[in-house]
C-alpha cells in the first residue's frame, strides 16, 4: 500500500529516465550540470619558457658589453664622450677640508677657538698652535693626557687622540686652525703627518706637556721656504 495516497506528480521527462534500466542515462540530468574535473595546473608553453630564456641570455650579454666598468662617470647622452679621460681628482683644499674637520673640535675648543676657562685652552694664538708644526701634529694624533699650560694658563681638561682621521683631515684641520681666529702660522703637508704617523705609530698613551717639551727640542731647526721675489 503507497504511504502517500496522494504523490506529487512526476516531470514525464524525469519518469522516462526513471523508466529506464540504463544507468548512464538515468545520471545525464546531473552530469550535464557539472563540468569534469580538473587537476592541477596547465603546462607554461615551450615557446614562451625559450622566449624567457633568450630574453634574459640577450640582457645579460649586453651588460656585460656596455657596462663601462661599472663607473658612476661613464653615462653621457653624447656616445662619443665615453672615449674621453676622466676628469682629474679636484686639488686638496686644506682649509675647506680643515674647516669641516674642526667641527670635532668645537664641543671643546668652541666655535671661536677660545676654550672653556680652567678645562680646555683656547686655540687662538696659543703658542702650541703657533709653534713648531710636528708639534701639533703629534698633539693631533696621540692626544693630552694631565696638566696643560697655555698662555700662562694651565688647563685640566684632557684631549683625546685623533688617529681615526685621514693624514688630509689632521693637516687640513692643523691648516685651518693656525690660519683662522687671529692666527698666521703657515700650513701643514699631509705627507708630514704621515711620516709623523709612522713615528709614533706604536705610542698607545697620550702625550704630557713634558714629553712634549723634549720633543720640541728636539726636532732639528725648521727651514721656511722663502717666497719668490717680485720680478721687476
Amino acid at each position: 500500500m503507497n504511504p502517500n495516497p496522494n504523490p506529487p506528480p512526476y516531470d514525464p521527462r524525469e519518469q522516462e529516465e526513471r523508466e529506464q534500466e540504463d544507468v548512464l542515462p538515468l545520471h545525464q540530468a546531473v552530469m550535464r550540470e557539472m563540468d569534469d574535473p580538473r587537476d592541477g595546473f596547465a603546462p607554461t608553453p615551450v615557446w614562451m619558457l625559450f622566449l624567457f630564456f633568450s630574453l634574459v641570455g640577450w640582457g645579460g650579454s649586453y651588460l656585460g658589453s656596455h657596462n663601462g666598468g661599472w663607473r658612476v662617470d661613464m653615462y653621457d647622452e653624447d656616445p662619443t664622450a665615453l672615449g674621453r679621460p676622466t676628469d682629474k681628482p679636484a686639488a686638496f683644499d686644506a682649509m675647506k677640508v680643515g674647516a669641516r674637520t674642526f667641527n670635532y673640535c668645537t664641543q671643546c675648543h668652541q666655535a671661536n677657538a677660545l676654550g672653556i676657562a680652567g678645562t680646555y685652552p683656547p686655540l687662538a694664538g696659543s703658542e702650541w698652535v703657533l709653534g713648531r708644526k710636528e708639534i701639533m701634529v703629534r698633539i693631533l694624533l696621540a692626544g693630552i693626557d694631565g696638566p696643560f699650560t697655555v698662555k700662562g694658563v694651565t688647563y685640566s681638561g684632557q684631549m683625546p687622540a685623533w688617529s681615526q682621521l685621514s693624514d688630509e683631515q689632521i693637516a687640513g684641520v692643523a691648516t685651518y686652525v693656525r690660519g683662522s681666529f687671529g692666527n698666521t702660522a703657515s700650513a701643514v703637508d699631509p705627507a708630514m703627518v704621515k711620516a709623523i704617523r709612522k713615528e709614533i705609530s706604536s705610542r698607545t698613551q697620550s702625550w704630557r706637556e713634558a714629553e712634549l717639551k723634549q720633543e720640541l727640542a728636539a726636532l732639528p731647526p725648521e727651514i721656511e721656504v722663502a717666497p719668490p721675489a717680485a720680478k721687476p
